[in-house]
């Protein structure tokens, strides 16, 4: 019947144009649709296929037309039903897009114009960075920089203003690796003029033994005085974002999980994406405030193929490194401190409550395993087994085991940075401290038994999302891959894996950076693995993950 309207057209075309023009504007129309099916269908051919679906297909080739997968099998196959398909051959494997399930992109991108100090372990070193920086950027009002951490110092202690002295005739403000602290000059503490006696429930201001703020202010206090600071301008921001997509592309990132996002940097990728200045696919998790919670209650949330905003992210606890993480015991290195509650519990079952109600994902982020005890009771008050509601626990760092408990059978899954594990290895044990005062039966509760415990966590939820939390470490996800696998950072600096038994298969962590990302986005239907019918978003890659030596994966290129 098709064939017959399609008939019945030309013929009318035909009457109402000479005969000449007629054959003329046939062959032009024969040719062109010919033209559009050679460029539009592809065959991709590589050494290998990982299609990394449930089933963990493997094939010889990718047929692709448009932004779609139309068929994963054999050459032979592909070749009699694709006949006038084009075939690529590709030296490589080919895999799903990797999914950065927890990153900060919009964080990063504005790093890139400040002051980079990340990975510099000497107070010496930041100082000259600082003097140094300084003195280029005249025109700047202030100096704003990221990456210190005190755990590379010498004495490992929080640094001071006093340390800051001299090196910048301007205000001076430095974000920790962890994003958690901030660390400012004198300058700075005297332009601001603020009241440091301020009581700021889950924040904390460090004071020097006089009772004067010593600079460092942690998580709610470092919130309270970066909203201070003065903001990138846009058209810088466009730029970098433009220069770090094409870094990420690099690395195979195809989507990227925007875990914090107010609405104003929620509508500006809406315009990005809109424009063709930004490709990325975005999963966006707007931060839990009363401004966010009005749109949300709106329904003018912006939504498109490169721009999903299923979620809402919470902050429960800061982190373990600037001593923000919320434990059950308190700290070895500072005796009766327990870290910080960022929300009241109350506050938090009353936003988990909404979010049920609007069909919301919840994602919180929880360090500490106070927090994550909190967040996993809070959580199985409102996820019947069975209610596919997908909240997720961001960070899942350490957790009590019988806490770990309440994740069997309900919709909720980890998202984990397995380079965290690696980074806080030399350290984390100096943290973490047994209490004799709780006992479970005959022994006494151990807080490192649930600490970076990500086979135990996919045992116990089915799945389990893996990310990077760039800026705060790397974005290259091949490290994200070595630290799950062989639970040691890339680079080397760790010569014996770190607690090797909670290391993840290659398959586990493969799926990790695929099709259970994209399950706990919300968005397996359409992305995450190589199925006929969803966006052929894939990637090349120069190893076989799967198979290759440990040597050979930090090699690995896209």
């Amino acid at each position: 019947m098709a064939n017959l309207i399609q008939r019945f057209k030309v013929d009318m075309v035909f009457r109402l144009i000479p005969q000449k023009l007629g054959l003329l504007f046939f062959a032009l129309f024969a040719i062109s649709s010919l033209n559009a099916q050679n460029s539009l269908t592809t065959i991709h051919k590589a050494t290998k296929i990982y299609a990394c679906d449930t089933a963990w297909n493997t094939a010889e080739v990718l047929v692709v037309k448009d932004d779609r997968i139309l068929f994963l099998g054999t050459l032979d196959s592909a070749k009699k039903l694709y006949p006038e398909a084009k075939i690529k051959r590709h030296k490589g494997y080919i895999y799903p897009g990797f999914i950065d399930a927890h990153c900060h992109f919009l964080a990063h991108c504005r790093g890139t114009k400040e002051l980079n100090i990340w990975g510099v372990q000497d107070l010496k070193k930041i100082q000259k960075a600082v003097k140094k920086f300084s003195r280029k950027n005249k025109n700047r009002e202030w100096i704003v920089g990221r990456g210190w951490d005190q755990n590379t110092f010498e004495d490992q202690k929080f640094p001071t203003w006093k340390d800051l002295e001299s090196y910048s005739s301007k205000p001076v403000v430095l974000s920790r690796i962890d994003g958690h602290a901030i660390w400012v000059n004198k300058i700075a503490l005297e332009k601001l003029n603020l009241n440091y006696d301020t009581l700021i429930h889950g924040g904390e201001i460090l004071k020097l033994p006089n009772g004067q703020p010593s600079g460092i202010f942690v998580d709610l206090a470092a919130d309270w005085i970066q909203s201070f600071i003065p903001k990138l301008d846009e058209k810088t921001l466009v730029k970098a974002i433009k220069c770090e997509a094409k870094k990420c592309y690099r690395y195979g990132l195809t989507t990227l999980d925007e875990a914090g996002l107010e609405y104003e940097e929620l509508t500006f990728y809406d315009r990005l994406q809109k424009s063709g200045a930004l490709k990325m696919r975005i999963y966006a998790m707007l931060m839990a405030n009363p401004d966010n919670f009005v749109h949300l209650m709106k329904r003018d949330i912006p939504r498109s193929w490169h721009l999903h905003a299923p979620a809402v992210k919470i902050f429960l606890d800061g982190a373990l490194g600037s001593r923000g993480a919320l434990l059950k015991n308190s700290y070895c290195d500072r005796h009766g401190h327990h870290g910080l509650q960022l929300m009241k519990r109350s506050e938090f079952s009353g936003t988990l409550n909404l979010l049920y109600q609007l069909h919301y994902q919840a994602c919180v982020h929880a360090i500490g395993d106070s927090a994550n005890a909190i967040v996993a009771q809070e959580f199985a008050r409102y996820l019947e087994p069975g209610f596919d509601a997908r909240w997720r626990i961001e960070h899942a760092q350490i957790m009590d085991p019988k806490d770990r408990k309440l994740l069997e059978g309900r919709s909720i899954i980890p998202s984990v940075q397995p380079t965290h594990a690696t980074s806080d290895a030399p350290w984390a044990f100096q943290r973490l401290c047994s209490d004799s005062t709780q006992k479970r039966g005959l022994k006494f509760y151990e807080p490192r038994t649930g600490a970076y415990a990500y086979q135990d966590l996919l045992k116990q939820s089915g799945c389990i999302a893996l990310g990077t939390d760039f800026p705060f470490e790397s974005m290259n996800p091949f490290a994200t891959f070595y630290a799950a696998v062989f639970r040691k950072d890339i680079n080397g600096h760790l010569t014996e894996p770190f607690l090797s038994a909670q290391a993840l298969s290659r398959k586990e962590a493969l799926w990790g950076m695929t099709y259970w990302a994209a399950y706990a986005n919300r968005e397996e239907s359409y992305k995450g693995s190589l199925e006929k019918g969803k966006l052929a978003d894939f990637i090349i890659i120069n190893k076989d993950l799967v198979s290759a030596e440990e040597s050979a994966i930090k090699k690995a290129k896209v």
